[in-house]
């Protein structure tokens, strides 16, 4: 019985030195502080030997998982906080012309002065009704550029192109149910009938609508459907490059030159679009992925931090057997620095895809419900960081504990077990 019992005691001392992650190492070649320092990031012992392994690579996962997540969430925010085009904001000027069904100025001639104007890029002749299908409201737009089309956020299917169709906006969609193909019935105050939704789009926000509620129509399906008009503008949409307000006052002086009026009836006929009203409640949430992100890094500094502080004090040891073989100080300070640089490397293997996919997924969640255009976010500054700063902060962090280990006391630490 006592030679069985020493002898078991004797397998599991050896089973708990046995390493299988220095074992695949040492059999293709790898220098010996890799193989014991992978070992001390991938192995978690046994017994007074173990290391919390688990929760260290967990820790890095999570962490690499949630700062690119984060990040990638952060990125959609930012750019639909940066471009109003998201929620289908798609001109910048306005002009008014007309109301009730009288206009106000000769509407040819101030449509031509806008499209000649240096940085716009397309100008639109927007009458607006108001439509019924069912139950529900709808405000009608009138699709007719004066030469290059609007740029209109389409969500699904395209915009009408033939007087029998009728494409309407998301929630409005929503409300009817209908889809793009179907078949619906509209009632304007001249008649009404049956058109097919050629597709999903955004409309322009009023003070009567919001953007995702209305429909876009052909000057012929609108005048077939509605007499009139509510509010007659016209949609101005600029150039990446130009300036707002410059191009406000030189188009409002050309206006008014156009009209015979005098130069200082210029101000105030081309306006400014104000942004869209969801736009301010998205940029009020813009800090939060960034605190979140910070959160996720310091838990993942504070779970390797603790695993590579733990692996040199509990394996001391191992460690001390190996100087004790012929291991330099200096390959057991790289031992450490080994563990904490796998430990990373673990964490961005794992992290960096998982954590875009689930930022994509997040921010599609919200772009689903708020609503906006999605476009897949793209944190490029973070993926290309995120690498070099997680080994960076890995090896920070191992720089103590190696320092620790190289200049242990070996004859102390061996004659101690």
């Amino acid at each position: 019985v006592a030679s069985w019992m020493t002898t078991r005691a004797f397998g599991a001392a050896r089973a708990t030195r046995r390493s299988a992650v220095a074992s695949l190492a040492a059999r293709i070649g790898a220098p010996v502080p890799v193989s014991i320092g992978a070992s001390f990031a991938l192995d978690r012992g046994r017994g007074s030997q173990s290391v919390p392994v688990l929760p260290a690579l967990l820790g890095a996962v999570v962490g690499v998982l949630g700062v690119v997540g984060a990040l990638t969430f952060a990125a959609g925010v930012d750019d639909a906080a940066t471009h109003p085009e998201r929620f289908g904001q798609v001109s910048e000027l306005q002009v008014f012309l007309g109301f009730n069904g009288e206009d106000f100025v000769p509407t040819d001639a101030v449509l031509d002065v806008l499209a000649a104007e240096p940085g716009v890029r397309a100008v639109n002749d927007t009458r607006q009704g108001v439509l019924e299908s069912g139950r529900v409201d709808l405000a009608a737009f009138v699709l007719d550029p004066v030469d290059v089309p609007l740029p209109i956020v389409v969500l699904d299917g395209r915009l009408p192109t033939e007087p029998g169709e009728v494409t309407i906006s998301s929630k409005s969609a929503t409300d009817i149910g209908a889809s793009v193909g179907d078949r619906i019935e509209l009632s304007g105050s001249r008649s009404s009938g049956t058109f097919v939704v050629s597709g999903i789009a955004f409309v322009l926000e009023g003070s009567h609508n919001d953007y995702d509620t209305g429909a876009w129509l052909l000057p012929d399906t609108y005048d077939e459907l509605i007499e009139g008009f509510k509010f007659h503008t016209a949609e101005v949409a600029l150039r990446a490059d130009a300036d707002t307000e410059a191009v406000a006052a030189r188009a409002g002086a050309s206006i008014a030159a156009a009209l015979g009026q005098p130069p200082e009836s210029a101000a105030g006929i081309v306006s400014v679009r104000t942004p869209p009203s969801r736009l301010g409640e998205l940029r009020q949430v813009q800090k939060l992925p960034l605190l979140l992100a910070a959160f996720l890094a310091l838990l993942a500094v504070a779970a390797v931090g603790h695993a590579v502080a733990t692996a040199v004090r509990r394996r001391r040891r191992d460690l001390a057997v190996l100087r004790a073989l012929g291991v330099t100080r200096r390959e057991c300070r790289a031992i450490v620095l080994i563990q904490g640089t796998v430990l990373a490397v673990v964490g961005l293997v794992f992290g960096v895809p998982l954590g875009l996919a689930l930022g994509r997924t997040l921010w599609r969640s919200v772009a689903d419900t708020t609503p906006i255009e999605y476009l897949p976010p793209v944190a490029a500054w973070a993926l290309v960081l995120i690498g070099p700063v997680a080994i960076g902060a890995a090896n920070v962090l191992a720089a103590w504990p190696s320092q620790r280990a190289a200049s242990m006391r070996v004859a102390h630490v061996l004659r101690t077990e």
